[in-house]
């Protein structure tokens, strides 16, 4: 019952019917009102008519008899036809005939008494006329007149058809909230169930208004929390493929020199410690994804040179590049305007690029940085190489926690997977945005963009490293 009397359909429909009761109520008082004023109205027509037929019959009267001889029987006979106690008055005021004298010496003021209207002969006022009540008003209760029968009629009428149209209009109020809220019923109970864990929960718009589009915003609600928890389960699978080999190797090795199959020469520490490193790096990304992810990773924010960072991370890369006959360059730089950037986490993006351009570019191919000044107060940078480059529809996915274009999952193929997504992250926290080109077996080019110097000043520090 108190889930009934909360409900949203109860009321809309309490609402409505006390709207509606307003309504028939400010109606009723209204055309009762109109009613009586007419049935009034009415009433004083109909004396004035009969005061008139008087005022000629009696004008008639007095002419033929030169005076008021002989009135009562007359009036007494006109009283009866008219249906109106008829009270005559001489030109000086004096009562010369009552239609009604038996009953008693009249009141008046009486029900329907008007002003004595003059009864005229030849120009001269001869007299007046009075019309009272047909009976004495303490003799016995009055018939109600016709008028006062008709305006009853109308109020018990008006009243009856409120109540029909009352209790038609609230069952239509109620038929229909049901089937509206219908939606919103199913939407709660999606709901429900999407806050139990089930996330495969959708439900399908009916109509285009806005309960609609409030169940197109919780489908794609839905989907994201579907694609997020998606997401959460892919990074623990990555994290567990990532960190088994590793610790398997090293597991392996130390099983080894304890059970004396392998020496303790320094190789086998070399080996256990390159396994050590990559745990360590693989650590120290997921860390910096998470912290960029949240909003929690400090930026310290400057106006550096773009060009100094470019040549600064080719020098680093060149030994590895020339190992395998890679020329790596930077171009246009010498000119490029200063960036408002963090500098350390710009390099490391770079570092991130080249490094997977180095992974994919094949031996005796070319790897080039080049900065130019874009319009919008921003400047492009670019990590282009030359090789297979990237299908068209991996050119979004690249930047997702663990892909690799190799769908075996080989280290040959790469590191952890971690480095252009931690690229796009850092990129993004500092108020820029990264995007990848390919042509097939044309190479490949990254491409991201970061606010000049002397764009308006962000502050991009937050949380803690």
């Amino acid at each position: 019952m108190r889930r009934l009397l909360s409900s949203l359909q109860f009321r809309l429909v309490v609402g409505f019917a006390l709207i509606l009761s307003a309504a028939l109520i400010s109606v009723g008082w209204y055309v009762s009102a109109q009613s009586s004023r007419q049935a009034e109205q009415s009433e004083a027509l109909r004396l004035e008519v009969r005061a008139e037929r008087a005022r000629a019959f009696l004008a008639q009267h007095v002419a033929d008899r030169r005076g008021w001889a002989d009135v009562q029987p007359t009036i007494e006979e006109l009283g009866t036809l008219l249906g109106t106690r008829i009270l005559v008055r001489d030109a000086d005021g004096r009562i010369v005939g009552d239609s009604h004298q038996r009953w008693g010496p009249p009141v008046l003021p009486a029900l329907g008494s008007r002003a004595a209207p003059p009864i005229q002969l030849d120009g001269a006022r001869v007299g007046s006329v009075d019309l009272l009540a047909a009976r004495p008003v303490a003799e016995e209760q009055r018939p109600e007149p016709a008028e006062t029968e008709l305006a009853d009629r109308v109020n018990a009428t008006l009243m009856w058809a409120g109540i029909a149209a009352g209790g038609a209009g609230i069952l239509a109020v109620g038929l229909m909230s049901r089937r509206a809220l219908a939606p919103v019923r199913a939407l709660s109970a999606a709901a429900e169930r999407l806050g139990r864990g089930d996330l495969s929960q959708r439900v399908r718009p009916s109509t285009q208004d806005e309960i609609g589009r409030l169940g197109a915003t919780f489908n794609r609600m839905a989907t994201e929390l579907d694609h997020a928890e998606q997401q959460r389960r892919e990074l623990l699978a990555g994290i567990a493929h990532e960190l088994r080999t590793p610790l398997s190797n090293i597991g392996g090795y130390v099983l080894a020199l304890r059970d004396g199959l392998l020496e303790p020469r320094d190789e086998t520490f070399d080996i256990v410690q390159q396994q050590v490193t990559q745990l360590t790096r693989l650590v120290e990304d997921l860390r910096l994804l998470t912290l960029t992810e949240s909003g929690a990773l400090h930026l310290h924010v400057q106006p550096e040179s773009i060009g100094d960072l470019l040549r600064s991370v080719v020098d680093a890369f060149s030994p590895r590049a020339a190992a395998r006959s890679i020329s790596l360059t930077h171009d246009g730089t010498a000119h490029a305007p200063p960036v408002l950037m963090d500098r350390g986490r710009t390099e490391q993006i770079l570092h991130n690029l080249v490094e997977n351009a180095v992974t994919h570019t094949p031996d005796g191919g070319a790897i080039t940085l080049a900065a130019g000044t874009r319009e919008r107060g921003r400047v492009r940078v670019s990590v282009a190489n030359t090789g297979p480059g990237i299908p068209g529809d991996a050119l979004n996915a690249v930047f997702q926690r663990f892909y690799r274009l190799d769908s075996s999952r080989s280290r040959t193929t790469g590191g952890a997977g971690l480095g252009l997504t931690i690229a796009k992250q850092l990129v993004e926290a500092q108020g820029g945005r990264i995007w990848a080109e390919s042509e097939p077996e044309r190479g490949s080019t990254f491409i991201f963009e970061l606010p000049l110097s002397d764009s308006p000043a962000r502050t991009a520090e937050a949380g803690s490293g």
